[in-house]
């Protein structure tokens, strides 16, 4: 039965996980306007004579507009939005220049960076985007002001192509499968944090009190400690298929946005109430508590805990992942936000898997701890009498991860 119980839950998990495979590539370019933006350097003699002489011209032949010149010099907040978007398409370094402007027209985004000749320009706007090519880049050397004679094309797949001006697009466009999803860099400090933040969000009172509560009641059935174990593990992993699937969700969510950095950013400042909360319940218990199962879920729980069977535990773990991620949940809001914003889908996929391991480890831990009856009857003393300790810790960890992710994302 625990067997059928865990291939079940499998199979959750593993739809979910194709499914999000099939999302839309997440599009930091759904932030821009449909047009021409470019960001320049105010500091470049050439940039306005360039933008007003060959770009506008060959945008206006095309029926785009020109929406929006950002001089990133002069207005630094611009410079910190054309490093996040440049980053979050995927562009590496040694594609982006001193002038960069973002031609969208729907769902299709062509990159000119640098002064990239008219002629070119044109030829991309004629060929590209389509459907097969819905991103492409075309970058010419900083260097190069005037006399351009060579220019590069990327497809954001593959490494870049580079030829004459005289070469027409199409010659690499023939020779490339389709546009890519970028060249994602994930950053050093994204595996700890999510290892860490993951553990921290594991540390949640409600799971720890419904599984203490469930392992105590078996005991008093009888069971045989194996079947304790069994039960446990089922509930665990349920909990586990749960977060694992909201995550999902939340990536999903994150692509529609197009805007990470924000969920990120608001998940923190959600996981700073929550810690802040927290910490003065321990203190001041007349405070709203929001690590607490409300009480009327908790009526609906209990009966199917009470049967003590291995497919109450994975109906009881299913409702108590979904009931904890609203009082728990700003953490991990926060971090599945940089996970969608710093990887491909894969391996955001294998970032996600590692997050909700470790969020269900406390439990795991705990679970082998009291899989021994006389320390189960210890374990539920000490977690009845160490309340405040434990919300106190519990609190400040939030609150720790909290300015993280922030920092992470300014």
């Amino acid at each position: 039965m625990a067997l059928a119980m865990v291939l079940a839950i499998t199979g959750l998990v593993l739809t979910g996980a194709v499914a999000g495979f099939f999302l839309p590539v997440p599009g930091p370019e759904r932030a821009l306007p449909d047009g021409a933006t470019v960001y320049y350097n105010a500091a470049c003699g050439d940039c306005g004579p360039y933008m007003a002489m060959e770009l506008k011209p060959v945008l206006d032949a095309a029926g785009i507009p020109l929406v929006a010149q950002k001089d990133y010099i002069n207005q630094p907040q611009y410079r910190a939005e054309l490093n996040d978007l440049s980053r979050d398409l995927g562009i590496p370094y040694s594609l982006r220049g001193h002038l960069m402007a973002f031609v969208k027209v729907g769902s299709r985004l062509l990159v000119l960076s640098g002064h990239v000749p008219a002629t070119v320009t044109a030829d991309a706007l004629a060929n590209a985007p389509t459907d097969r090519f819905p991103r492409l880049l075309l970058k010419v050397s900083d260097g190069d002001m005037t006399a351009v004679t060579f220019y590069s094309a990327w497809a954001f797949i593959g490494t870049p192509w580079t030829a004459e001006v005289q070469e027409p697009l199409r010659v690499y466009l023939d020779s490339t499968p389709a546009s890519g999803t970028g060249e994602r860099e994930s950053p050093g400090y994204l595996l700890p944090l999510v290892l860490g933040a993951g553990f921290v969000d594991g540390l949640n009172p409600c799971a720890f009190a419904v599984l203490l509560f469930f392992i105590a009641l078996l005991y008093v059935l009888r069971r045989p400690r194996l079947e304790v174990v069994g039960v446990g593990t089922v509930y665990i992993y349920a909990i586990f298929a749960v977060y694992f699937l909201i995550g999902i969700g939340l990536i999903g969510a994150f692509v529609i946005s197009g805007d990470p950095h924000f969920m990120a950013r608001a998940g923190s400042l959600l996981l700073f109430v929550i810690g802040g909360l927290t910490l003065a319940n321990a203190f001041f218990p007349k405070v709203p508590l929001p690590f607490k199962m409300p009480t009327r879920v908790w009526d609906r729980v209990k009966p199917w805990m009470q049967r003590a069977t291995i497919p109450a535990a994975g109906v009881s773990g299913l409702l108590v992942g979904l009931c904890t991620f609203p009082c728990s949940g700003g953490i991990y809001v926060a971090v599945v936000g940089l996970i969608a914003s710093h990887t491909a889908y894969l391996e955001g996929l294998g970032y996600l898997l590692l997050y909700n391991f470790m969020f269900v480890l406390p439990l795991v831990i705990l679970l082998v701890v009291v899989s021994n009856k006389r320390l189960a009857q210890r374990m539920a003393t000490w977690e009845r009498t160490n309340q405040k300790a434990v919300r106190v810790a519990a609190a400040l960890l939030m609150l720790l991860f909290a300015g993280l992710v922030f920092l992470a994302v300014l």
